[in-house]
Parts: structure tokens; C-alpha cells; sequence
């Protein structure tokens, strides 16, 4: 049997623990130590090279402070790369957003965006 990994999903999970990780300024090694593995163990989960576990999956999501269905919330029946390209650009425009702590600037950070798109429909 040929393993073909990293699998679409596992590399999805695996890239927004990265990118929240790293939105919260936590090292792999933090995180490793809380889950109770390898720094290289984290490397391979955020590579998508190494499928989770259940109880390790959710040892993250209390690290992280974030709940599971956060690093479900991008699988969507793509036609094709273009749409998965553009759903890793949401994933990781949502992690930074949530990685806001100030309301202040995540409104003005909406309000922005408001701009631009009505800006863009205007043009």
C-alpha cells in the first residue's frame, strides 16, 4: 500500500495549527511540551506529513485556545486550486483577525475591508 501524504486535509489542519500558533507567538516547542511530544513531532503535524491523533488534536485546541471546529471550517467541495488557493487565504486572513485582541482594531480592520469591497463593486 502507498501512502500518498501529505493528504489535502492533514496539510489543512496541520497549516492552521501553524498559523494560529504563530499568531499567538507560541513556539513548536511550547506547544510540544504541552502536548507531550517532539518540536519535530509539531513540525511534521503542521507539514501535514503526520495525521493527528484525537486526543492530541485536541490537546492543541486547548493550548490554543480555539475550538475544533475552527481547524474544520475551510473543507469545502473545491471545482478546483483556484478556490482552494483563495480558501487558504481566508483561513489565514480569519486566524489573524482572531488573533486580535483590541475590538477597536478588528472594527477598524472590518471597516477597512468594507471599503475595499465596495470600492472594488464601485469600479
Amino acid at each position: 500500500m502507498v501512502m500518498d501524504y501529505p493528504k489535502s486535509s492533514d496539510l489543512d489542519i496541520g497549516t492552521k495549527i501553524k498559523i494560529h500558533r504563530r499568531s499567538l507567538k507560541i513556539t513548536q516547542g511550547r506547544l510540544a511540551k504541552f502536548v507531550g511530544c517532539t518540536t519535530q513531532q509539531i513540525q511534521k503535524y503542521e507539514g501535514g506529513c503526520t495525521r493527528i491523533s484525537i486526543p492530541v488534536f485536541l490537546k492543541i485546541c486547548t493550548f490554543l485556545n480555539t475550538h475544533p471546529n475552527y481547524f474544520f471550517s475551510n473543507f469545502l467541495l473545491c471545482d478546483n486550486a483556484k478556490n482552494s488557493e483563495n480558501g487558504n487565504i481566508e483561513v489565514k486572513l480569519l486566524s489573524l483577525f482572531r488573533a486580535l485582541t483590541n475590538e477597536k482594531v478588528k472594527e477598524k480592520v472590518v471597516n477597512l475591508i468594507e471599503a475595499v469591497v465596495s470600492n472594488l463593486k464601485s469600479e
